[in-house]
């Protein structure tokens, strides 16, 4: 039995396009089957239309999402087209009532959401997701921007719900099963490695020893430590072991939400950072005081606008105890540089924000409120500091220098 065929005309009427493109995909071969007969063509009469190459796929979008709520979707040049810029006072932060951006600003976004370039284990990050160099938005794709701060993310589909793609990230990228529990792929800034996890009930980050000859790990559970004795609200931090801190979430994951400082600020600040700060938030000028004394007491030498934050709730917001601590208290310093120190605190006291020491912020707090009698509590002996010390870790001149310099730093406040 003879195949049936149709002519070109037949086609094309079949297809919907023109007769000379049929001849066209004829003679290029890319429709099996079709005999040439003189002039003509024969065509199976079940030849399926071939694709046409010259013809634009439909743009795929993809969706930007809180939770699983689309808010802005995505282009593939990716600049971002927002339905709802105000979905809810954090977007509003991020948009600033912006109903677009450009694939530039939208790069921006990503990069300060994606996984440290500084992280250790960077290599092996960039090796599970498939890539050879750090590219922020190969990066952002794989990882679908997640970040614990929020609930933004971006979605390849509008059905795509938070939760799988969370667990599509972890066993992928960073092989946390046992841990995952709504927790993001992101860390926050810092060298030490660092992964999203849960102790004692708690939601948290693990933190490891940036090296073997720093204290970091010490250093973050002794300012909680005494951060308690003074009365400053700080997040938990326990030793988990040798070389890793647990620091706890003070807030509930899937309700509220953390907003970093750095994202309050619209413009160019001053040098004066407390002023900086208070600007922006004056019902929290306390909350910063106090921030500001335990740091010098610490002796603090990594607070920025991106571990001061606020915390955001049902509509309200607070002040979010203070974290990443660890960076403090001679983490990193020389026992030579420690008596340096030790010995004149006012010339070795850490700077704060684009100028200005902590010494410097403590004694203009201390002029704005008459005098800093009963702000904190400071009547702690200089036998507790010692012992909260060493349940925290330290040991030889550090444990010595530490305690000498949180007890001249007291005293020093106690005389304005």
């Amino acid at each position: 039995m003879s195949m049936p065929y149709i002519s070109a005309l037949q086609a094309a009427a079949k297809w919907g396009i023109s007769d000379r493109r049929v001849r066209v995909l004829c003679s290029e071969g890319k429709i099996p089957g079709a005999v040439k007969q003189g002039k003509s063509y024969k065509i199976p009469a079940n030849a399926e239309k071939p694709a046409d190459g010259r013809e634009k796929p439909k743009e795929r979008l993809r969706y930007l999402k809180w939770d699983n709520a689309v808010i802005a979707t995505i282009d593939s040049a990716n600049n971002v087209k927002f339905g709802e810029p105000e979905f809810n006072s954090v977007v509003s932060m991020y948009t600033h009532g912006a109903d677009s951006w450009s694939a530039e600003r939208f790069t921006e976004f990503l990069s300060e959401r994606i996984v440290s370039r500084d992280r250790r284990d960077i290599e092996n990050i960039l090796f599970r997701c498939g890539l050879s160099n750090y590219d922020v938005l190969r990066i952002a794709q794989i990882t679908h921007g997640i970040h614990p701060k929020d609930l933004l993310w971006i979605s390849n589909s509008e059905d795509d719900q938070l939760d799988s793609v969370i667990t599509d990230v972890f066993d992928s990228v960073f092989h946390q099963r046992i841990d995952l529990a709504g927790d993001s792929i992101d860390t926050p800034e810092g060298y030490n490695i660092k992964r999203y996890g849960v102790y004692d009930g708690q939601y948290g980050i693990y933190k490891q020893r940036i090296s073997p000859l720093i204290t970091d790990v010490e250093s973050e559970v002794a300012v909680f430590l005494l951060a308690q004795k003074l009365g400053v609200p700080c997040c938990p931090a326990y030793r988990i072991d040798k070389d890793t801190v647990f620091s706890a979430f003070l807030y509930d994951f899937s309700k509220e939400y953390i907003v970093h400082f750095r994202r309050l600020f619209d413009g160019v600040r001053s040098d004066n950072e407390y002023k900086n700060l208070v600007s922006v938030r004056p019902q929290y000028k306390d909350d910063i005081a106090k921030m500001i004394l335990l740091d010098f007491i610490t002796r603090q030498d990594d607070r920025h606008l991106s571990n001061i934050a606020i915390k955001m709730s049902n509509g309200a917001e607070s002040f979010y105890p203070l974290y990443d601590n660890g960076r403090s208290l001679f983490y990193e310093d020389t026992e030579e540089m420690v008596q340096a120190a030790v010995a004149e605190p006012e010339q070795y006291a850490t700077t704060f924000g684009y100028a200005g020491t902590y010494w410097d912020y403590v004694k203009e707090i201390a002029r704005e409120r008459g005098g800093l009698s009963g702000f904190l509590n400071l009547e702690i002996a200089e036998a507790e500091i010692t012992d909260i010390l060493k349940e925290a870790g330290f040991t030889g001149y550090r444990l010595t220098g530490a305690t000498r310099w949180i007890m001249k730093a007291i005293e020093m406040i106690k005389s304005l």
